[in-house]
């Protein structure tokens, strides 16, 4: 089954957080697009697994509605740093989506790259945000999504035992040996049909080598190349 990773899904009636990070417009989904995206699904009959990131407002105002006229479950992971901020969902609207059936699910306490901290300070990115959710909505928290993509099998085991059940990437890495669910990143400019080849598993070359590109970024330059590279990325999408 392809589980498929949306950020933000925008609409001229509901603003996106003033404090995102760089290169967040890259996974921005219009809410036209994102309509079109779920009937085709529906009309397909694609078993698929939707899953949120970062927990913004949008999520609850603009993509909520459109999941449940369509009948879908969904994942909500969670900043929990965030919860309540300018842009971003409170524990009420957290609560209004498991009443509706939806998950909720950590995506850390600050949004931090786990890889980059110390075992001390990952175990707090883990337990502390599970625990805030645990408390505040009164139920059990199994699922946590990995922060920005950068992940190994030290971070994946200490998230199964900081307690966590199913474990979120993005793109799974090649050097990865333990379980997770990995994710189609879906894009901003993706028209229609761009969406039915992730689907159908099929990617374009020209994104093969992109992605690629992207990934080795990710080891070799660290967060602050790869935030140069996304801020790149968006000048020449516009």
């Amino acid at each position: 089954m392809i589980t498929l990773m949306y950020h933000g899904i925008t609409s001229q009636n509901v603003k996106s957080p003033p404090d995102r990070e760089a290169g967040a417009e890259l996974y921005d989904v219009s809410v036209d697009n994102f309509r079109a995206q779920m009937l085709w699904l529906k009309d397909s009959d694609k078993k698929t697994i939707l899953t949120f990131d970062d927990g913004e407002m949008n999520n609850y105002k603009v993509a909520f509605p459109i999941i449940k006229e369509f009948g879908f479950d969904a994942y909500f992971f969670i900043i929990v740093k965030k919860i309540g901020k300018n842009g971003y969902m409170g524990f009420q609207e957290l609560k209004s989506l498991i009443d509706a059936g939806m998950t909720i699910g950590s995506h850390g306490l600050s949004h931090s790259i786990l890889t980059n901290l110390k075992d001390s300070q990952i175990i707090e990115e883990l337990k502390a945000s599970k625990k805030c959710l645990e408390t505040n909505l009164g139920i059990p928290i199994n699922d946590f999504s990995v922060p920005r993509g950068f992940c190994n099998d030290k971070i994946i085991k200490m998230a199964l035992e900081a307690g966590y059940t199913r474990i979120f990437i993005s793109q799974r890495p090649e050097y990865l040996s333990l379980d997770c669910l990995p994710r189609i990143a879906v894009k901003t400019n993706w028209p229609l049909k761009r969406f039915q080849q992730a689907l159908e598993s099929h990617v374009p070359i020209g994104e093969i080598i992109g992605d690629a590109f992207k990934n080795t970024a990710k080891i070799v330059l660290r967060e602050s190349g790869y935030n140069f590279l996304r801020r790149t990325l968006i000048y020449i999408i516009k």
